[in-house]
This record gives C-alpha cells, sequence and structure tokens, in this order.
C-alpha cells in the first residue's frame, strides 16, 4: 500500500492538512484581542471569518479547473505559496484593512484541502477511503489541539499565533515541489470558462453576502436584492455551462443518482449540522454550568467522531458508501430525538456519541468518497470543486438559519429543544434519500463514464 511514491504524497498532504487545521481551529479564541487590537465592531470583527470563507468559495472552482488543466502538482505548490503569502500577511499586519486583504489570501490558498482530496482520488482507488480516515483524523486532532494554542500565546500577542503558521506553510510548499508526482495533463481543454466563472462568481457572492446579513444588519429591501441577484446568475450560469465545452463546475454530474443524491446530503446536512455549534451553549442554559464547563460536555462527540472517522474510512473501502451514510443518518436522527428530550447531563453526553457517530458516517468522507467515485480524472478536481462549494454553503445557511431559531434568553431552552427535533426529522429524510444510493461504479462503469 505505501510505496515510495504514495508515502511521499501522504506526507504532502498531511501535512497540508494541518497548515489548514491550525488556521482554522485557532482564530475564534482570538477574536476578542484582535477586536481591542484594531478598535473595530463586532460586526466588522467577523469579517475576519466572512472574507477567508469568501475567497475560498470563489476561487475554489478556479483552482480545481486549473488543477485539471495544467495538474495537480502546480496548483497545489501554486495554493501553499498563496497562503504563505496571506499567512505573513496576516502575521505583521499593523492595520485590519491588512489583516482582511491576508485572510483573502488564505481562503484563496486554503483549496489545497480541496485539491488534496482530488490527489488522494487520483493516486488511491482500492485504499482512498481508508486515506480519507487519516486525512479526517489529522484535522480533527489539530482542531482539538487549536484552541489551547491560541489559548497560549494570545497571552504574549495575537500575532504570534499566526506565525505558528508560517514554518508550517513554508514546509508544505518545499514538501509539494519536491515530493508530489508531475501529473499528466490533456490537450482536450479549449480554453477557460471565463463566461460560466463570472456568473458563478456572482452567484456565490450575492449568496454569501445574504447569509452574512441575515443578522438584520442589512434592510430587507437590500437581502431582496441580493436574493434576486444570485437566482439570475445562478440561472444564467446554468445555461451558460450547457454550452460550454469545458464546463468550470461539471454540472453534468447532477444528472447521476449519486452524485445528485450526495449533493442533496452535502447542503442540506451540512445546514443541519450547523445545530452542532450552539451544544454547548444548550448545555450552559439547561444545566446551569459555566461556559467552560459547558465546552468540556462536547467531549463526548469530538471523541466518538474521531474514533469513528478511521472506521468509516476502512468501511468505505469494503462496503461503499450506500450502507455507511443509511446507518449514520439513522444514527444522527436517534441521537437528536434523545437530545431534544435530554434532562440531565449524562443523557445530554450520550445523544452527542450518537451524533458524534452519526455525522462522521453521513456529513463525512462517505460524500468525498462518493464523488471520487463517480468522476473520472479529467472533472475529479470540479467535481470536489462542487462539494466544497455545497458544502460550505450549507454551513453558512444552517448557522444563520438556527441562530435565528433559537432564544438565547434565560428562558429559551424549550426553542433548543424545538430545533433539535427538528433536526431529528431532517436526519430522517436525508436516511431515508442515502437508500436511493445505487452503489460503487464498477471499473467497466467507470471506463465508460470517463
Amino acid at each position: 500500500m505505501f510505496d515510495s511514491l504514495r508515502t511521499r504524497i501522504l506526507a504532502v498532504i498531511f501535512t497540508g492538512a494541518i497548515l489548514i487545521a491550525i488556521d482554522g481551529s485557532t482564530i475564534s479564541p482570538i477574536l476578542e484581542s484582535i477586536q481591542k487590537s484594531f478598535n473595530v465592531s463586532e460586526s466588522v470583527i467577523t469579517w475576519i471569518f466572512n472574507i477567508e470563507i469568501l475567497f475560498l468559495l470563489l476561487s475554489t472552482p478556479i483552482m480545481a479547473k486549473l488543477s485539471d488543466k495544467y495538474g495537480r502538482k502546480n496548483i497545489y505548490v501554486l495554493n501553499a505559496v498563496i497562503f504563505l503569502i496571506g499567512t505573513l500577511t496576516v502575521a505583521f499586519s499593523q492595520s485590519f484593512e491588512m489583516l482582511l486583504i491576508g485572510r483573502a489570501l488564505q481562503g484563496i490558498g486554503a483549496v489545497l484541502s480541496v485539491l488534496a482530496i482530488t490527489i488522494i482520488g487520483d493516486y488511491f482507488d482500492e485504499t482512498r477511503g481508508t486515506i480519507l480516515g487519516a486525512f479526517g483524523v489529522i484535522i480533527a486532532l489539530v482542531y482539538a489541539l487549536g484552541p489551547a494554542i491560541s489559548g497560549f500565546l494570545v497571552s504574549y500577542n495575537w500575532h504570534w499565533i499566526f506565525m505558528v503558521n508560517i514554518p508550517v506553510a513554508a514546509i508544505v510548499v518545499l514538501l509539494g515541489y519536491y515530493l508530489l508526482p508531475v501529473s499528466k495533463t490533456t490537450d482536450k481543454y479549449a480554453g477557460f470558462d471565463w463566461k460560466g466563472m463570472i456568473f458563478l462568481g456572482i452567484a456565490i457572492a450575492s449568496l454569501a453576502y445574504f447569509i452574512f446579513n441575515l443578522s438584520g444588519e442589512s434592510s430587507a429591501t437590500f437581502q431582496y436584492i441580493l436574493l434576486g441577484i444570485f437566482i439570475l446568475a445562478l440561472l444564467i450560469f446554468i445555461l451558460v455551462e450547457r454550452k460550454a465545452l469545458e464546463p468550470i463546475i461539471p454540472i453534468n454530474l447532477l444528472k447521476r443518482r449519486d452524485t445528485l443524491i450526495a449533493s442533496v446530503v452535502t447542503l442540506v446536512g451540512y445546514l443541519a449540522m450547523a445545530g452542532t455549534y450552539y451544544f454547548s451553549t444548550f448545555a450552559s442554559m439547561t444545566f446551569q454550568l459555566s461556559y467552560s464547563m459547558a465546552a468540556y460536555m462536547i467531549l463526548p462527540m469530538t471523541v466518538a467522531s474521531l474514533i469513528t472517522t478511521p472506521v468509516v474510512g476502512r468501511l468505505l473501502d469494503k462496503i461503499g458508501a450506500k450502507p455507511i451514510m443509511v446507518a449514520g443518518g439513522a444514527i444522527t436522527a436517534v441521537g437528536m430525538l434523545i437530545l431534544s428530550y435530554a434532562s440531565d447531563i449524562y443523557t445530554f453526553g450520550f445523544s452527542l456519541i450518537f451524533i458524534g457517530i452519526g455525522n462522521a458516517s453521513i456529513v463525512g468522507n462517505a460524500l468525498y468518497y462518493i464523488f471520487l467515485d463517480e468522476t473520472g480524472k479529467s472533472q475529479r478536481a470540479s467535481g470536489q470543486a462542487l462539494l466544497n462549494i455545497l458544502l460550505n454553503t450549507g454551513s453558512l445557511l444552517g448557522g444563520a438559519v438556527i441562530a435565528s431559531a433559537l432564544d438565547f434568553s434565560a428562558t429559551g431552552t424549550a426553542s433548543f429543544r424545538h430545533v433539535y427535533l427538528y433536526l431529528a426529522v431532517i436526519y430522517i429524510i436525508l436516511t431515508l434519500l442515502s437508500l436511493g444510493l445505487k452503489g460503487r461504479l464498477s471499473e467497466d462503469e467507470k471506463a465508460v463514464e470517463e
């Protein structure tokens, strides 16, 4: 399994996973420090997250298509260099504007995580589920350590938290340049689909800005305008892509049953998974716990997910995605149902074990596996770009919608219970939807699709 080429590839993509996970897990604990440093409002400080997500969404289809055209190595290294430049910009920023520029560059560079999944699909066939599991475990472990790193370094200066990632980013650049194999490219590309990218970019930007402003800071008229722009741009994008020789996003994938189902599960599943953002708040309000103690109450879910991820990876190689996603959806539904009626901390913790196991199964690596299995090499990165756009859109929309449905006052626990009961119903629907998956393609079928 681990010949010298594959070992070199794993060294690169696993180090890249550490890089992205450090960036994602160390920001939240230092927001207050950055806010005070630049004297900005709470609504403005959220753009530290928003601008990175926006540029990640906008650059993912571009970088994915370029990697299909010019090879994985070239574009992976390019993204690592951009991330390094962004990290340097943020670490030495002396103004909030400069910090945002750095975060935007980091968002572009973060596409290397999408390319890493694509590389796994290219070079690991029979064992790609196992590798995806290991990739997920590395990210989860670093995410668990990230807040501790932030908490320690912020006492010195918040700039140091970004400086930690500078040598890691430099190592990823060097490893990618020297260890990744030069992949073969095809001659069939007629040119870059700039028309499709322009309308896709308008659709993504307008939808993202609409979601960012769901808190009510913008007028209803402005929100309707944004929604209208999104719908119009999306419709034009679909029309353009149907005629494009080399579409920026392979929307023809949605004509296949498994990728269509996986796309719906991704969008709705990540929307529903946003309910996990508020577990510690629910525990604090329901059981009168301190914020720090309530944060520890999430450990059962974290540990359960961490243990389940590599198991799911190995099972994907043996039995495919369908039984795993069906079981995962049912287990998560049970967990959400128990959580909605939890009256003590033991029942609360027990329900989170179910949710951790279930989410790692239905909205975890099984979705990446389906898209890798359903796409040939010439469309693999673009397919992952589509999945990534759906994933991030679902997460953003879910965070905004669920937050608006919750009552965070002292007497608001009933709203939490109602939301988690509704989420249980959503997971039941996702379970039924997953039953429609037809399973893995045979090698002959893959050859025909390619």
